[in-house]
């Protein structure tokens, strides 16, 4: 195959969103132009080669190919574009040190070149090496100086650099008007440039803003609108945003079962990855979900080496800040002692996770909760003050109603409630708190919760449930439309919906309700041609499929009947059982209970 050939496959790979095969057909492109001798071919292969580099991904042999192409390349501009792309690569394979030398030769061959175009590109690179806590004044002049190349600039993929520089930087500095603007200025763009990229970017960046504001009514639907942008576009990092935007949602929704899913998918990524700052991030969420033993470990694995032990890079702020949420609340003082002093010269700074996809607070609060812990309640009083002034200059009104009592403390466990449900010798079933049950009739769905609850926490095949003879039948794939990122944050925003709708119509919440059913409408009608309902392909008129649906329709009538007798536990069973494909009983570890089956 000629290295044309092998190009073309990698776009096409790439723009199916398949990372893995783009990489190795750019390599194979790569080998091929070498053995030519053909350098223009290299290049071109070398520079295609980091857009399928996921942030805080170890690189492997990239650099060394960008390297090769970077010593043999003969022309000025191919030599700045190859040593920018060497610094970014280096920048999100976590070593920012490696990368400033080629960010620094880029700007020096960008100024030989004289092109706007060249220098857009080094003036990026430069960006992200320089993105650590002590960098923010040389980050807010390259940001500005971006903004100045790229305006007059076509390329829609300068242009949308810049402004999400000028966004971030904005979010840092706390300027919500900068905020606003650069947010615009985004949705132009997509609208403008027609671009699926630049859709995406502008989709996540203003639900992130929504999340930051409090507004979760709006960033239900914006989360929609960004989850289908996802599918069109092959960014490597759509898995991250997709995963940090629905965290960040059930952190704020204080959505339990969806917190602890999250929290998993960042442990078992920051261990894979070996990513600290999402590690950290895994911690909070395991703390929020109720499981203090899990985010103590990981803090104090991730803080053995103290404070000064934290890299100074984009993600130092953030990995700080989250292990003292955590200590805070848990008690581990000798990480809020040395935290405090650490991060006393970003007052007044924002938290972000990398490229503003979440904001995660300010500085200012998290002094506040190291000096709370310490018992410094004056110290404390006066950082609690400068968080509040600051989250009202922003409208970050979930924030500021967060700092409303004292620093978080370990809860003291509340007693179990028990809870009948079983078959009597009658045949019929007691439903309803131990001494105070009352009989319904034998429906089917009745056995499938009750197989459920003694289960909890693992998933069951709807097959399973709907036996006897429930065998897995294999059925014929007809492929997948959406990505699996994609597909996961589809069922897990279909589930949220499901719950918010239930407790939407038990407070009589009617146009909350409509709300909330107008935009699962609408993303079902969005990706019903990508996926079936819960995230897999549909085979329709397929065991599992009919298995699904029967269950799903047997348990909605039997907690209808529930809901007649004893509301209370029709509630409890709806907040903690999903059904679908798979199904699945979460208990709330804040309101344990002891199920009486037997």
């Amino acid at each position: 195959m000629t290295g044309g050939e092998l190009l073309a496959r990698a776009n096409a790979a790439q723009a199916a969103g398949d990372a893995e095969a783009a990489r190795a057909a750019l390599v194979a492109a790569f080998d091929v132009a070498r053995a030519a001798g053909d350098t223009h071919a290299m290049v071109a292969a070398a520079l295609a080669m980091p857009a399928s580099q996921g942030f805080g991904v170890h690189p492997g042999q990239l650099p060394a190919l960008l390297h090769e192409a970077y010593q043999a390349a003969g022309s000025v501009p191919d030599r700045c574009r190859l040593a920018a792309a060497l610094a970014r690569s280096w920048v999100y394979g976590g070593d920012a040190q490696r990368a400033r030398r080629f960010a620094g030769e880029a700007q020096r061959l960008a100024a030989q070149v004289g092109t706007a175009e060249v220098a857009a590109d080094a003036l990026d690179a430069a960006l992200l090496t320089h993105w650590g806590p002590d960098d923010f004044t040389e980050r807010l002049s390259l940001a500005a100086r971006l903004d100045d190349v790229a305006a007059h600039l076509a390329d829609p993929q300068a242009r949308l650099s810049a402004h999400l520089w000028r966004l971030t930087t904005a979010w840092e500095s706390l300027d919500i008007v900068a905020v606003q603007r650069q947010l615009r200025a985004l949705d132009v763009l997509a609208t403008e440039s027609g671009s699926d990229r630049a859709a995406f970017f502008a989709g996540s960046r203003r639900a992130m803003h929504a999340l930051a504001t409090g507004d979760l009514a709006a960033a239900g639907p914006l989360l929609a609108s960004t989850l289908v942008a996802s599918t069109k576009v092959a960014e490597p990092d759509v898995a991250a945003v997709l995963h940090s935007l629905h965290a960040m949602r059930a952190l704020m929704a204080a959505d339990l079962a969806a917190l602890r899913g999250e929290a998993a998918t960042f442990s078992a990524y920051g261990a894979a990855e070996g990513i600290p700052s999402v590690s950290a991030e895994a911690a909070v969420l395991w703390l929020a979900s109720g499981q203090p033993d899990q985010a103590r470990s990981l803090v104090i694995q991730l803080m053995a080496g103290g404070v000064a032990g934290v890299p100074r890079d984009v993600d130092f702020l953030l990995q700080v800040t989250c292990a003292v949420r955590v200590a805070a609340a848990l008690g581990l003082t000798g990480i809020c002692q040395e935290a405090a002093g650490a991060l006393e010269p970003y007052a007044g700074r924002g938290v972000l996770n990398a490229g503003a996809v979440i904001f995660h607070g300010v500085v200012d609060e998290y002094l506040y909760l190291a000096h709370a812990a310490l018992g410094d309640d004056a110290v404390a009083a006066g950082w609690r003050r400068s968080a509040q002034n600051a989250y009202r200059r922003i409208g970050a009104t979930w924030w500021e109603h967060r700092l409303g009592g004292d620093a978080p403390a370990r809860p003291a466990p509340k007693p179990a409630r028990r809870v009948c449900l079983r078959r009597e010798g009658t045949g019929r079933w007691s439903v309803g708190d131990e001494g105070a049950t009352s009989e319904l009739p034998a429906l089917k769905g009745l056995g499938y919760l009750r197989y459920l609850v003694e289960r909890p926490g693992t998933e069951v095949a709807a097959l399973t449930l709907a036996g006897p003879g429930g065998a897995v039948v294999e059925e014929s794939d007809l492929g997948q439309v959406a990505d699996q990122a994609a597909l996961a944050a589809y069922r897990r925003r279909l589930a949220e919906l499901d719950t918010e709708l239930d407790r939407a119509d038990r407070r009589g919440d009617r146009p909350g309700a409509t709300a909330l059913a107008a935009e699962r409408a609408a993303l079902l009608a969005q990706l019903r041609a990508a996926t079936g309902l819960g995230g897999r392909p549909r085979r329709t008129g397929g065991s599992a499929e009919r298995a699904r649906v029967a269950v799903r329709k047997a348990i909605a009538a039997t907690l209808a009947q529930i809901e007649q007798r004893e509301p209370g536990v029709a509630r409890l069973l709806r907040d903690s059982v999903r059904t679908g494909t798979m199904c699945r009983y979460d208990p709330n570890p804040d309101h344990p209970v002891i199920w009486i089956t037997d």
